[in-house]
């Protein structure tokens, strides 16, 4: 069995925005060499999230509309409350974003495991692997492991 380790680094642009990764995950796949296995896509950031669905306008306004009703950004979150917060604290890094971290947990998507046949991946007709900033937008990775034969 081989396997190939490769990351691409993108930028949504917006908070909510998407960037069809589905061409990048196909490159890397073809890059591996892998005929026939597994392809995990798997985004380092604890407010952004991976999501395997339909590339269409629609989908992506009704995503980012209803994140705004579950997640408002006038609301309270106990993870900007640094007179009460005591756990993974960097100085330089802190801002409040506790909105961004719940709505990813509630998206819940951190990775996929895409089978990979005949050198594709086997993604449904409509199916495409899409990255959804949930934060500020900033510079962003996310990381493909291709194994297999």
């Amino acid at each position: 069995m081989r396997s190939a380790t490769s990351t691409i680094r993108l930028s949504a642009g917006q908070r909510y925005g998407a960037v069809d990764c589905t061409d990048d995950l196909r490159r890397a796949i073809k890059d591996a060499g892998i005929t026939n296995g597994c392809a995990v896509a798997y985004c380092q950031h604890t407010t952004a999230a991976l999501v395997i669905n339909e590339w269409e306008d629609g989908v992506h306004h009704d995503l980012a509309r209803r994140l705004d009703v579950l997640v408002p950004p006038d609301e309270y979150y106990a993870h900007d409350d640094m007179d009460r917060r005591t756990q993974n604290i960097e100085d330089e890094h802190e801002r409040p974003n506790g909105r961004a971290h719940l709505a990813q947990m509630l998206v819940g998507a951190t990775s996929h495991a895409i089978p990979v046949a005949d050198g594709e991946p086997m993604l449904g007709r409509w199916q495409r692997l899409i990255f959804v900033e949930l934060d500020d937008p900033r510079d962003r990775d996310v990381l493909f492991h291709v194994f297999g034969e």
